[in-house]
């Protein structure tokens, strides 16, 4: 299978990153459903998202709530950041 993707890694690759076999990091889901990196438990952008959703790894509703927390927690860290630079 030929993977057409955004992160630039073939399907080999991209199982490895989810599945932590290239000993770099490996993801999992946590209990409200949204993808986590196991070395830091950051939400991974879009573009590995949605590779980890071509190949089955994932389901739709993980994409959706983890781009969305993702996006929520982005937000709140911008936000902290700014109000203690303004003190």
């Amino acid at each position: 299978m030929v993977l057409v993707n955004d992160s630039g890694y073939n399907e080999s690759q991209i199982r490895d990153n989810f599945d932590g076999t290239n000993s770099e990091r490996g993801a999992h889901i946590d209990s409200e459903g949204v993808v986590r990196w196991n070395i830091n438990d950051q939400i991974p952008f879009n573009d590995m998202l949605t590779d980890f959703r071509t190949l089955d790894l994932i389901n739709e509703e993980n994409l959706l709530h983890s781009n969305l927390l993702r996006e929520k927690e982005n937000e709140e860290f911008w936000n902290d950041y700014f109000k203690k630079g303004e003190k």
